[in-house]
């Protein structure tokens, strides 16, 4: 993210997008690994649509120079659950991430299994950080509502980083453990 004098958005340079851009691909083949379907051929078992992946990556800057500009937060330190639910909002709505192959567990939602992996990746670091053990797992109920409503639901980039806020406050590591001040987040 950069702001000129005058406090306009500047475009991420093409660089810094392709890092983001190659960052986020690399979260999907861990999330790949993860559920054993690590074997899918690039295009032809699954897709990766770029300019979607590229606009995500724009949007969710876009947004952090509005909680820089609105909300007074200092440039580039908005909190990660914002930035995750931000990153889980577009990657919902603009759907980068096409798998063809049907016998898979994520063939029918796989941007919303992949948001939600984001999300815990997040959340699982800091909570074993701040408990030196790994987080509860949820129960696979838990992960079918959650992405019922991802798929299904209108939810907003608000309701979206809420959603992580919360979640975080489940596991006992909400805003006042990621922010020196629970009034640094207003």
């Amino acid at each position: 993210m950069i702001l000129t004098k005058d406090e306009r958005y500047k475009d991420l340079s093409d660089k810094e997008v392709r890092e983001r851009v190659d960052s986020i691909i690399e979260s999907w083949k861990e999330f790949l690994a993860i559920n054993g379907v690590e074997d899918l051929i690039y295009e032809k078992d699954y897709f990766i649509h770029e300019r979607n992946l590229y606009e995500v990556v724009k949007r969710v800057d876009k947004r952090e120079v509005y909680y820089h500009i609105f909300h007074h937060i200092d440039k580039g330190s908005i909190c990660e659950y914002k930035k995750v639910g931000l990153l889980a909002y577009w990657i919902n709505t603009l759907k980068p991430f096409m798998v063809v192959k049907k016998d898979t567990e994520i063939y029918n939602c796989p941007n919303e299994l992949f948001s939600l992996f984001l999300i815990l990746k997040v959340l699982s670091k800091i909570y074993e950080k701040r408990y030196n053990k790994p987080m509860p797992k949820l129960s696979d109920n838990t992960i079918k509502d959650y992405i019922y409503n991802f798929k299904y639901c209108d939810l907003s980039r608000e309701a979206t980083i809420l959603f992580v806020e919360m979640l975080a406050s489940v596991y006992d590591i909400g805003m006042d453990y990621v922010w020196p001040s629970p009034d640094d987040c207003k």
